[in-house]
């Protein structure tokens, strides 16, 4: 597989930082071994692609996951599943859906304004949907009443689950729906005989990932390996 570098452009969690990626080839299929293997290493997927930060002053990102048979909820993280019981949830290939789109489109424009991606809400969810990758994905939906009240997309690969991206109500902040989703892919993770659920990047000063470290154990791809990111949190 060929990769190549992405041009120097602002952080999206850190601004005073410039990014640099390395990215797979956007002409190739992703398959599933090879972004298994990827996974591993720290990458993450983005439609057909697969990316990694190389910035060159910084290495704040660190690629994260949770050991699911190992993790233990909080009494907050309890208190937030006991919350959403109401809800059930149905697993499902990826499909475009009318509800699912509006549903994506709120969560951008209130959870993201003026980041870009509420103003192309419509063009990303089609494309999320419709992934040209060979990658096994799924859709986990939330509903109640057949009304979603959260959707995830997730990786199934060997090395275990990959939470690609998270969309839900952000007016039921009570309910904490984002941790919630977050703890059903736990589960539904060690149902599914998978030992890990990739959690994406964790910034340590970045508030937009402050959630992260709630999730315990928790492991981080540190210096070419996995280790236990206590020291670092």
């Amino acid at each position: 597989m060929s990769f190549y570098m992405s041009t120097l452009q602002t952080c999206p969690y850190l601004p005073e930082q410039e990014e640099l990626l390395v990215l797979s080839d956007p002409r190739a299929v992703l398959e599933s071994v090879e972004y298994d293997q990827l996974l591993q290493k720290g990458f993450r997927r983005n439609g057909p692609v697969a990316y990694r930060p190389m910035c060159p002053q910084c290495d704040a990102c660190i690629s994260v996951r949770i050991p699911v048979d190992h993790f233990q909820p909080d009494r907050g993280q309890k208190r937030t599943w006991a919350r959403n019981q109401d809800l059930s949830l149905r697993v499902a290939r990826p499909y475009r859906d009318a509800q699912h789109a509006r549903l994506f489109a709120d969560y951008q424009r209130l959870r993201h304004p003026d980041g870009g991606m509420d103003q192309e809400s419509d063009r990303l969810y089609a494309e999320m949907m419709a992934d040209t990758s060979a990658v096994d994905s799924r859709l986990l939906i939330f509903e109640k009443a057949d009304e979603p009240f959260a959707v995830a997309l997730v990786d199934q690969v060997d090395c275990g689950l990959s939470a690609v991206y998270t969309f839900y109500r952000t007016d039921l902040a009570k309910r904490g729906l984002g941790i919630f989703a977050i703890l059903s892919q736990i589960e539904w993770a060690r149902k599914q005989g998978f030992s890990h659920l990739y959690l994406g990047y964790w910034v340590a000063e970045s508030p937009k990932m402050d959630y992260k470290r709630r999730f315990s154990p928790l492991e981080g791809f540190i210096a070419g390996e996995w280790r236990p990111l206590s020291t670092h949190i």
